[in-house]
C-alpha cells in the first residue's frame, strides 16, 4: 500500500534533482564480442568476472544508480506509508470515515465497501505525486518508461477501480468473520486472507491481466512448438504460448508461467521475443516451468500462509493495546473499520521486519527454476547473457549484506556464476 503527501513529494524531488542525468539512449546491455570470449573461459569464476566486465561502464553506473535510488525509496515508502496510517488513527480521520459510511447505508457489509472505497481514493490522492515521480517521471529518467503519460495515467485508473472493487470484496468477508468470531478472529481473519490470495492467483490470468495488456498467440510458429515440446516434456499441460504486449511500457525483458486451479498460462513479453536469441528463449523458458513443476505457486502460498497467520498474532497482541491506551482513536474494537489503518500497520511492520526471510525464501525458488532451466535447456552461456539482459534494471554484482536484505531474486552475478558452475559440470 502505498501512501503519501506532500513532505513524500518533497522527498521525490530533491531525489529527482539529486539524480545523475543520463542520456535517454539506453546503452547495450552488454559487449557481444566479450561475450563471446567470455563463452570460452572454463573456469567458473574467471568466466563470469569476464561476462561482468562485458558490461559497459555507463550501464553498470546506470543500473547501480537506479538500483540504489529504489533501496532508499522503499525505506521512505514504509515510513511515510506508516506515518499516514498513524496519522489516519490519531486524527481521527479514519474514525470520520466509519461514520460516513454507517450514514449511508445501514447495511453492514456496504458499509465495510464504502469505508475501504473512501479510504483507497484518499490514500491514493495523498500518495499521487511520489506515484508519479517514482514510476513515471523517474522510469523515464531512467529510460525504462516508455509509455506515454496518458495510457500511463489510465492504468493508474483502472488498478484504482480494480482496488476498489477487489479490495471491498475482501474486507466485506474479511470484517463479517471478525464480527463473528470475537474470540478467534485472528484464526479467521488469517484464513479469509490465504483464500483471497488463492482467488488471486487463480483469476489474475484469465480475468485480470487482460485489462492491462493485450494477449494473443505467439505467431513464430517456431518458437511457439519449442516452448511446447518442452512444456510437454516436463509434463506441463499447456496447449497454447501467449505474446503480451509488453513494448507499449518497458523494453524490458521477462516471461511467467501463472495462475492455478486451471487458469496456467505461458506468457512472453514480445520484448522477449524481439530481443533475446532462441537459446536465451529457451532458457527463460526453463526457468519459468520450473516453477511451475517444482509447485513453486503452491509452496509459496503454504509459506505466506503461516507469515500470514503470524502476523495476524501480531494484530492480536498489538490491537488491543494500541486502542485502549489511546480512546481519542475512536475505535470500538477489532470489528470496527475504523481501526483499519492500525491493522494493516501492524500486518504490514511485521512483513516489513521478516523481509529479509520472506527475500531468502523466493531467492531459493529463483534459484531452483535457474538449476531447472539448465537442466531443460542446457544453454548455460544463454543463461548468463539473458542474465547480463536483466541487469539493465536489477543489480548484477551488490553488496553481499544489501542482497540478502532487499534481493528477491539472486543477484546477477550469482546466477552467471552458477550457470558456468553447471557448464563446468555437463561439458
Amino acid at each position: 500500500m502505498n501512501c503519501y503527501n506532500k513532505p513524500s513529494l518533497l522527498c521525490g524531488i530533491v531525489l529527482l534533482l539529486a539524480m545523475p542525468v543520463f542520456s535517454n539512449t539506453q546503452p547495450p546491455p552488454f559487449d557481444e564480442n566479450k561475450a563471446q570470449q567470455a563463452a570460452q573461459v572454463s573456469d567458473p569464476a574467471e568466466a563470469t568476472r569476464a561476462y561482468l566486465d562485458s558490461v559497459p561502464v555507463e550501464r553498470k553506473e546506470k543500473t547501480r544508480s537506479y538500483a540504489h535510488g529504489n533501496y532508499v525509496l522503499d525505506l521512505s515508502d514504509f515510513a511515510y506509508s506508516s506515518l499516514v496510517l498513524i496519522g489516519l488513527l490519531a486524527f481521527g480521520v479514519s474514525a470520520k470515515l466509519r461514520t460516513i459510511a454507517q450514514r449511508m447505508t445501514r447495511f453492514r457489509p456496504l458499509q465495510t465497501a464504502t469505508y475501504w472505497i473512501q479510504f483507497l481514493v484518499l490514500t491514493t490522492l495523498l500518495g499521487f505525486p511520489f506515484t508519479l515521480y517514482r514510476s513515471y517521471f523517474r522510469e523515464k529518467e531512467y529510460g525504462l518508461l516508455t509509455q506515454a503519460f496518458g495510457p500511463w495515467m489510465i492504468d493508474q485508473l483502472k488498478a484504482l477501480a480494480l482496488g476498489c472493487v477487489f479490495g471491498a470484496i475482501f474486507l466485506m468477508f474479511l470484517y463479517g468473520v471478525l464480527r463473528r468470531t470475537p474470540r478467534t478472529w485472528w484464526l479467521w481473519g488469517s484464513g479469509v486472507m490465504i483464500a483471497f490470495i488463492i482467488l488471486l492467483i487463480a483469476i489474475a490470468p484469465v480475468y485480470i491481466s487482460p485489462i492491462f495488456n493485450k494477449f494473443t498467440p505467439v505467431k513464430n510458429v517456431e518458437i511457439r512448438e519449442n516452448i511446447l515440446g518442452m512444456a510437454k516434456a516436463q509434463g506441463i499441460p499447456a496447449d497454447e504460448v501467449y505474446e503480451m504486449d509488453a513494448s507499449k511500457r518497458t523494453d524490458r525483458i521477462s516471461a511467467y508461467v501463472a495462475g492455478m486451479l486451471g487458469t496456467m498460462r505461458i506468457v512472453m513479453f514480445d520484448n522477449t521475443l524481439k530481443r533475446c536469441t532462441p537459446q536465451e528463449i529457451q532458457m527463460i523458458m526453463g526457468h519459468e516451468m520450473g516453477h511451475y513443476v517444482l509447485n513453486h505457486v503452491w509452496k509459496a502460498v503454504a509459506f505466506f500462509s503461516v507469515l500470514i497467520v503470524l502476523g495476524f498474532l501480531v494484530v492480536r497482541w498489538g490491537f488491543h493495546r494500541f486502542t485502549a491506551s489511546r480512546p481519542s482513536w475512536q475505535i470500538q474494537g477489532v470489528p470496527d473499520t475504523a481501526g483499519f489503518p492500525l491493522l494493516i500497520l501492524l500486518l504490514t511492520a511485521f512483513l516489513f521486519i521478516t523481509g529479509p526471510v520472506t527475500n531468502t525464501f523466493s531467492r531459493t525458488q529463483e534459484d531452483q527454476a535457474d538449476d531447472f532451466g539448465l537442466n531443460a535447456s542446457r544453454q548455460p552461456d544463454a543463461a548468463a547473457t539473458t542474465f547480463l539482459k536483466l541487469g539493465e534494471y536489477r543489480e548484477l554484482d551488490p553488496h553481499p549484506v544489501i542482497e540478502f536484505l532487499l534481493f528477491d531474486h539472486p543477484s546477477g552475478g550469482y546466477r552467471i556464476r552458477n550457470a558456468m558452475k553447471w557448464k563446468q559440470d555437463h561439458p
